[in-house]
This record gives structure tokens, sequence and C-alpha cells, in this order.
């Protein structure tokens, strides 16, 4: 399924969808807001909190959380399963938690003894596997994902910020995207462009479809890269995006 539209969380709290028109959905935290996940049919989002509670919104259903845990780390991002009702979430140590019928495949801390702060999941295409990124564009891998490279091992790390990662539906490579609107293309997935080959920009989030990839930052600007469409942001509204899904 290829899904047309996408979702932003705005720093007033507004859940956006931008498909042929917009909707919003305005919400009320207990802490933090940290990530925001979307459902396979793309018509449901979750949405993580500092806290490890997870609000569920459209056709997404809540399914359980991390309020009630002792957390060791806090915890940083959320994805939905692309096959069936689940998700997974996981702290900055890069450790698990699955629900639904999301899969349990590890987490760094069972098979590193030490990384960088992970800053994001990502499922495969069929959710037999995951990979988790860490801010230094470090990756690793769980079940069927496939290894394509890592940034850590090909950029200097000094001045690296990773902020979103994105994987070929294929498996057969994924993107990178740094704090600065870099794009950094790994395996055989194809690259379009970066904004800021024309300067820097503060980005929050990568948007990938077959065919193309949408950057989006901190302003609400959206830069399209490749055959996909800009179906809207609140630029211009006088609000920040704090995530994208």
């Amino acid at each position: 399924m290829t899904l047309r539209g996408y979702w932003m969380l705005t720093s007033d709290y507004r859940l956006l969808q931008f498909q042929d028109d917009v909707s919003e959905i305005k919400l009320d935290f207990t802490s933090r807001p940290v990530a925001i996940a979307n459902t396979r049919d793309g018509q449901g989002c979750l949405v993580l909190e500092s806290n490890g509670h997870i609000q569920a919104h459209g056709t997404a259903r809540a399914l359980g959380d991390l309020a009630a845990l002792d957390m060791v780390a806090p915890p940083v991002d959320i994805a939905s399963s692309p096959a069936g009702v689940g998700y997974w979430v996981i702290d900055s140590e890069g450790s698990v938690f699955s629900f639904g019928n999301a899969h349990f495949m590890k987490g760094v801390p069972q098979v590193a003894e030490s990384s960088a702060g992970a800053v994001r999941v990502e499922p495969t295409a069929n959710a037999d596997g995951y990979w988790i990124v860490d801010a230094r564009g470090g990756v690793h891998t769980f079940g069927a994902a496939p290894f394509h490279g890592a940034l850590v091992d090909q950029h200097p790390v000094d001045d690296l910020r990773v902020v979103d990662f994105a994987a070929a539906p294929d498996g057969r490579g994924y993107l990178f995207l740094d704090c600065d609107g870099q794009v950094y293309p790994a395996g055989d997935v194809e690259y379009f462009g970066s904004p800021n080959d024309l300067g820097r920009v503060d980005a929050v989030g990568l948007i990938y479809r077959p065919g193309g990839y949408l950057v989006v930052d901190a302003r609400g600007a959206v830069t399209a890269f490749g055959d996909i469409a800009n179906l809207g942001s609140p630029v211009g509204g006088g609000v920040g995006v704090l995530a994208v899904a």
C-alpha cells in the first residue's frame, strides 16, 4: 500500500493530516510529545510522549504504553507495524518495547555494549525486522532488516546529528537526514537532493514514499524531491513543527 498523505505535529499541539484536504486534531498532553507514527492505511496516527504515554487518533489503536514503567532512559521514537495492528517504541539507549502484533527482535543493549543515543526505529515493509539508528548515524539491524552501511563509518561525527531515517520498501537501501537538512543515501536507494544544497535548514523530519521524499524543517516548510507531492504545511502560521510521519 502506497501512502499518499502525511501527518505533522505542531508546537501549539495540533496534529495535522495533509491529504487532498487538511484536517486537524487539537491535543492535550501530560508530558512533552517526542514522536509520531502513521498507521499502515495512513488514516491513523500514534503520538508518543516523553513519559511513555501513547495517544491513538484516527484508525490507530492504543495497545499499551510505557507510562507505568520505571524507565532507565527516555522514550524517543515510535513506529507502527506495517503488517497488522501493533507498534514498537524505543528509548534513547535503543531498548525496544513492542505492542500488539509487533514482534520483539531484541534491541541495541542486547547486541552492543554502548552506542550513541538512539533516535529512530524503522520497520521493514512486512514487519519481519527493524533498523535502529543513532544520532551519529550508527545503524543496528534486527530480524530480516538488511545492513547497507552506517554514516558513522563514512563521515566525521563531531558535527553530525541524525534526526530521521527512512528505508526503501524493498529494503535495498535507506536514507538518513541530519539536522542541517542533508540527506545521505545508503545502499540501492535513489537520491534526489537535499534542502541544504540551497542553504542550511533546521530539519526535523523525512517523509519517504516510492519515487521521492519530503524534508520538513522546524518552521513547517516542506521541500519535495523526486516524484512526490507537497500537499501542504503550516509554514507561515507562526508555529513550529515538532514531528512528522
